[in-house]
């Protein structure tokens, strides 16, 4: 497993299978250069909200030397120094551009579903009750690998099964399941991927493992009351709005026609934070 950066300050992971597994030499030599990797899998990792590079059998890399043009394409593009900025938009707008890349939007969220087993997802809205949202805490968290998030299986004994990818490591941690959030902006409406740690941002930072706990003794108020009601304002028809930053995906054909378009959830903002029309990155 190898870090890999593009543009600076964002690392990604690099897993090397089969016969790229036979480059860790060379790449461990060569760190700080620049290399082209070819037909790499990318995979998007919903619970760590990340991208994932992996080898394939007809994967390929070469080191790049300072003058090849290549390499300097690739530091005039990606290493430069000045910052990059989002802009505001509206989702009418986004939706007939039909482009790919990274917006802040104001809209109104209707919807969260978790996904809990193939045959089991848990809608929340603004139909659902506090009760309702209260009860469905215990389902929308799951035990998984401290390393890398994968959900962990129990034998016939209730003992959780290790995660065999990431030994010898064996911790264990709680997550948010990773939802499916509906957002609206005027009569436009799209799903939006959200990932565990996002998840943790909306109910403000509260961590599945506080759920259980009592907010200040000697009051018996406990985190997942204060979670579920969270959720109920957040979906509640009347509710404010929310400035999503969201990183889009189009693939069109040849006539522009939208093949597939996909929206993750970057970063979450209740609306009485203070914005700019523009954002850093």
């Amino acid at each position: 497993m190898l870090t890999v950066e593009q543009a600076q300050g964002q690392h990604y992971v690099l897993v090397l299978w089969g016969p790229g597994a036979a480059w860790y030499p060379q790449l461990q030599r060569k760190k700080d250069c620049i290399w082209e990797f070819k037909y790499l899998l990318v995979q998007r990792n919903c619970i760590l909200e990340n991208l994932e590079l992996h080898t394939t059998p007809w994967s390929s890399c070469e080191c790049l030397f300072d003058d090849d043009i290549r390499a300097i394409t690739f530091k005039a593009k990606f290493q430069k120094n000045t910052p990059s900025f989002v802009k505001m938009s509206d989702l009418a707008t986004h939706l007939e551009d039909k482009r790919s890349g990274v917006i802040l939007i104001k809209a109104q969220i209707l919807e969260l579903v978790f996904p809990v087993t193939a045959s089991l997802k848990i809608a929340l809205n603004a139909h659902s009750s506090l009760k309702i949202i209260f009860s469905s805490l215990p389902n929308i968290i799951y035990t998984g690998c401290a390393k890398c998030g994968l959900e962990l299986e129990t034998d016939e004994n209730k003992i959780y099964k290790q995660c065999f990818s990431c030994l010898p490591f064996t911790m264990k941690k709680k997550y948010y399941r990773p939802a499916l959030m509906t957002i609206v902006d005027g009569i436009y409406k799209v799903c939006v991927h959200v990932g565990s740690k996002l998840i943790e941002k909306i109910l403000l930072n509260i961590s599945p493992d506080w759920l259980n706990r009592v907010i200040a003794p000697p009051s018996d108020v406990t985190y997942d009351l204060v979670a579920a009601d969270l959720l109920h304002a957040l979906l509640a028809g009347s509710g404010a709005p929310c400035v999503l930053k969201v990183q889009s995906l189009f693939v069109l054909d040849e006539n522009s026609y939208p093949l597939q378009q996909d929206f993750s959830l970057l970063d979450f903002y209740p609306d009485d934070m203070k914005h700019g029309s523009h954002a850093l990155l």
